[in-house]
């Protein structure tokens, strides 16, 4: 597995990626049913503006296929950034997800942010185990969403030299 920043070209592989996640995981990522995501999602992974904005993806090195994707956008105050995560679906729960979340948090360290979060349903306690672990605190934003929010000042316990 090769993980490393999106690249223009990558975009191609957007699609083949999104028909392995299961419409359930969908929603978990982005709140909502999904129908058609693959175009609008694919051309702003495509238009990335890296000064404000990274995407990193897990390519499979034997088959170049993409195995996950981490964004993370900055806030205007230049010193939050809001993260969002995805996986294949027959890949969950095999630390795929764990990798990738050490890679954005070790970019956000070195971009010298204070803080990174994210929005995440109730109902996906894996994402907030995860999340927990990782020693981000959870926040309670209604009854159906959680924030995960990592101060990155405290973040010293996340493995680190992980080069992108």
């Amino acid at each position: 597995m090769l993980i490393r920043p999106f690249q223009a070209e990558d975009k191609d592989l957007y699609a083949d990626f999104l028909r392995d996640v299961s419409p359930g995981d969908l929603r978990l990522r982005f709140f909502e049913r999904v129908a058609e995501l693959a175009a609008a999602e694919k051309d702003k992974l495509a238009n990335l503006d890296y000064r404000h904005e990274m995407a990193l993806i897990a390519l499979d090195e034997d088959t170049g296929r993409m195995l996950g994707l981490v964004r993370l956008k900055d806030e205007l105050d230049e010193k939050t950034a809001e993260f969002a995560i995805l996986v294949r679906s027959r890949l969950k729960g095999h630390g795929l997800g764990w990798v990738l979340m050490q890679h954005v948090i070790d970019y956000a360290k070195g971009k010298h942010l204070r803080r990174i979060y994210g929005d995440v349903l109730a109902e996906n306690t894996t994402m907030l185990q995860m999340c927990t672990e990782l020693g981000f605190h959870v926040q309670d934003m209604g009854p159906r969403m959680k924030r995960v929010l990592l101060e990155l000042k405290n973040a010293d316990n996340c493995p680190s030299g992980m080069a992108i």
